[in-house]
């Protein structure tokens, strides 16, 4: 049976979330069935050339969740029911719930439900130690940037979620997250033996 083990990279807009996933499902495709799965905000954004309303968060935290069952299933079927598949999740329903109360205020309980169930098997919190730049329509400033960097950090401590900090030029955090995933697997490998 194909253990998936998703790794969710969560941090503020333009901290690097996207080219680390990027990097680290180049990086592992090599050794296991590996994916990088899109952040859904960017393609709804790019298809419906607007950002959403507020009634479209929860679907949107939905079809993130779809992207990784679909990815993780592809991958499934492609090499044959492997041992491992990493996916690489550049943003979870959590951020979703986060941007949605700052940029619209309040909260959305299904929406905070959603982002509840946070059960990655590993979580990077990527920090924002170089400076913003500008990226599109869905993109807020270096403001808003540092408002939603401590609402993450305060939102994964309220929910007790375990993280690894990635932070440093991008070679530096390449290595400490790979190393992270490494010690992943090999936890799994070893329950697994068992």
């Amino acid at each position: 049976m194909t253990d998936v083990l998703r790794i969710a990279i969560v941090g503020a807009e333009c901290s690097g979330k996207t080219s680390l996933a990027q990097s680290l499902a180049n990086a592992f495709s090599k050794e296991y069935p590996s994916a990088y799965v899109p952040e859904y905000l960017r393609l709804f954004v790019d298809q419906e050339n607007r950002t959403p309303r507020p009634d479209e968060q929860v679907g949107i935290a939905q079809e993130q969740q779809s992207l990784e069952r679909t990815l993780a299933n592809d991958l499934i079927k492609q090499h044959n029911n492997p041992e491992f598949v990493l996916l690489f999740c550049d943003t979870t329903p959590l951020m979703t719930c986060i941007y949605s109360e700052v940029v619209f205020g309040g909260s959305n309980p299904d929406l905070f439900k959603i982002a509840q169930g946070h059960d990655y098997d590993l979580t990077i919190f990527t920090q924002i130690d170089f400076p913003w730049q500008e990226d599109g329509l869905q993109r807020d400033g270096p403001v808003a940037q540092t408002k939603v960097h401590f609402r993450v950090k305060a939102r994964l401590e309220e929910l007790q979620i375990p993280y690894e900090s990635a932070f440093g030029h991008p070679e530096l955090r390449l290595k400490k997250t790979q190393d992270s995933v490494r010690a992943l697997l090999a936890k799994r490998k070893a329950q697994k033996s068992i």
